[in-house]
């Protein structure tokens, strides 16, 4: 069997370039109908790319598998992963105004669909867990949770909260372990399955933390955390559209500093004047403006 992290895609894309004429004929066969590929018999296969069925049994072994049952296999494996990045279709753009009308109806619908999900109880267990701690911890990794980890900090600190965050792995271990009793973790993963932000969680856990996780359910990290506000975002088939999952963890993170500057009350407001007023120092507009620019 070829290693876990050979891209097969990639090399029936380079062979069909660059490979011997009944190589590139077999890569191109499968390439233009993968689906196909993965349940076709060796003489179908062969017929299809108007090879012999010895050449498929080359073909396989010399990508690194056993034979063509094992080829298929990895090829499968592929498709259910990143099978929709194979076949590139034209954008779609008979939706309303085109890419804006796309991108405003998907943020929209994760937002109206993590606010149907949420668990007001839940949410207003985990303000409360917040608002009280002493050191509030916000993990994420990648793309939208280092975002929105990154965003709680911003939130959290306006309302006079000591907090922090943390997107690099070796950091988020490393800073679980300086937990004690009066500090927080709120970790961030679409998957729930970076393992470097579930072993963070789980170590601060240890040294009496108390741990929150905006998730998937039944994932590893919801496991491992305390608390958990699960979610699940679907992405759609349209591979030009950024993921509308950023918009829905953006959205779960003002849910929780909005009940969590609630929970404060009076000294939030008075963090936030003091921000305000700086701002009417150095801008015009600042009445108009947010906290922040």
């Amino acid at each position: 069997m070829a290693s876990p992290h050979f891209d097969i895609v990639a090399r029936l894309r380079e062979i069909a370039e660059n490979g011997q004429r009944s190589d590139q004929r077999v890569a191109a066969a499968v390439l233009a109908d993968a689906d196909f590929a993965t349940h076709a018999s060796i003489e179908r296969l062969a017929e299809k790319a108007g090879v012999s069925e010895p050449t498929i049994t080359r073909f396989c072994r010399m990508l690194g598998f056993e034979g063509t049952r094992d080829f298929k296999v990895g090829l499968a494996q592929s498709l259910a992963i990143a099978g929709r990045f194979i076949s590139v279709n034209p954008a779609d753009s008979s939706t309303g105004n085109g890419v804006p009308s796309i991108i405003a109806s998907s943020a929209m619908n994760a937002i109206e669909t993590v606010t149907g999900l949420i668990n007001r109880a839940d949410l207003d267990s985990a303000a409360a867990i917040v608002a009280g701690a002493g050191m509030v911890r916000a993990y994420g990794s990648g793309g939208a949770s280092s975002m929105a980890a990154t965003e709680l900090e911003n939130r959290l600190f306006r309302l006079g909260l000591l907090a922090s965050s943390h997107i690099d792995g070796e950091m988020q271990q490393m800073t679980a372990a300086t937990s004690n009793k009066d500090t927080v973790i709120v970790a961030y993963s679409l998957s729930g399955e970076v393992k470097p932000v579930i072993d963070a969680v789980t170590i601060a856990g240890r040294y009496g933390a108390k741990t929150i996780a905006f998730t998937a359910a039944n994932s590893s990290l919801a496991a491992a955390a305390q608390l958990v506000l699960p979610f699940h975002i679907e992405e759609g088939t349209n591979i030009y559209r950024p993921s509308p999952a950023r918009y829905a963890l953006l959205a779960l993170t003002d849910m929780l500093a909005m009940s969590v500057a609630e929970k404060i009350g009076a000294p939030a407001v008075e963090r936030m004047r003091r921000i305000k007023n700086l701002q009417g120092m150095q801008k015009s507009d600042a009445p108009n403006l947010p906290l922040g620019d």
